[in-house]
């Protein structure tokens, strides 16, 4: 029995540019929102040590 075999290829190409921008700022301001947490916990800390 004859065997038969195909070859596909598919070359994709795609600008994510903008996308890897956006995550960047994300990043940012996650860096942000978790050092202003960490500055919180910090005051909570010395609030409740000094009742």
């Amino acid at each position: 029995m004859a065997q038969s075999t195909r070859e596909l290829n598919v070359n994709i190409n795609v600008d994510i540019t903008e996308t890897i921008r956006g995550l960047k700022a994300i990043q940012r301001e996650a860096k942000r929102a978790a050092q202003a947490l960490r500055e919180l916990e910090a005051v909570q800390k010395a609030v409740y040590a000094n009742e």
